[in-house]
């Protein structure tokens, strides 16, 4: 387990099938991330966990709060490319525990683990033009950079919407403020953040 002040990444397990199903079932998150889906049963759930177990491209942690020791959402590495040493990211938080800091330290411990502990050089993701709250707290809190606009890209709610690539390579990350807090999070004994 990962921890960091606010909130701890821990290991995705069976028992948390309610919890994803309700990330994939909630309008108010589903209205505002990338992609598609029908309402989805704990059983497809259930299929969906056993299914990382064998996977070498993805890998999903549970977003625990500290203090109460409850789950409160989902993030992870998926798509990872071991041969460039990439991987998209991304994260669904409960509503009540949007824009309450959760977020940004989820992030911040999730690039510190994929750059630090796995090895990864770069993280990407993509972010609904609409949903300005995430792209916010990707590009101002946490400095990940935009690359780039796909116009009209995803459709939602009835309506085509710009889809937004946002990134953060090693080095970005290494340069940041608050990168040896998080560095430190996940490799207590490293001080210094090695550029390669």
């Amino acid at each position: 387990m990962l921890t960091a002040n606010k909130i701890s990444l821990k290991p995705i397990e069976l028992s948390d099938c309610e919890l994803l199903q309700h990330l994939m079932n909630d309008p108010l998150i589903t209205g505002k991330t990338v992609g598609w889906n029908f309402p989805v049963s704990l059983h497809s759930q259930e299929n969906f966990i056993r299914s990382l177990t064998t996977s070498q491209k993805d890998y999903r942690l549970v977003i625990m709060e500290n203090e109460s020791q409850k789950n409160i959402g989902i993030t992870g590495l998926w798509d990872i490319d071991w041969q460039s040493r990439s991987a998209r990211s991304g994260i669904k938080l409960l509503p009540p525990y949007m824009n309450k800091g959760y977020g940004a330290e989820t992030i911040m411990l999730m690039t510190a683990w994929a750059f630090y502990s796995v090895g990864l050089r770069r993280l990407y993701a993509e972010i609904l033009a609409m949903n300005q709250p995430s792209l916010a707290l990707y590009t101002k809190k946490c400095q990940w950079r935009l690359e780039g606009t796909e116009r009209e890209a995803t459709f939602k709610a009835g309506e085509w919407h710009d889809l937004h690539n946002i990134a953060i390579l090693k080095h970005e990350f290494d340069q940041l403020q608050e990168a040896q807090k998080y560095i430190h999070f996940v490799c207590p004994n490293n001080h210094t953040p090695t550029t390669n």
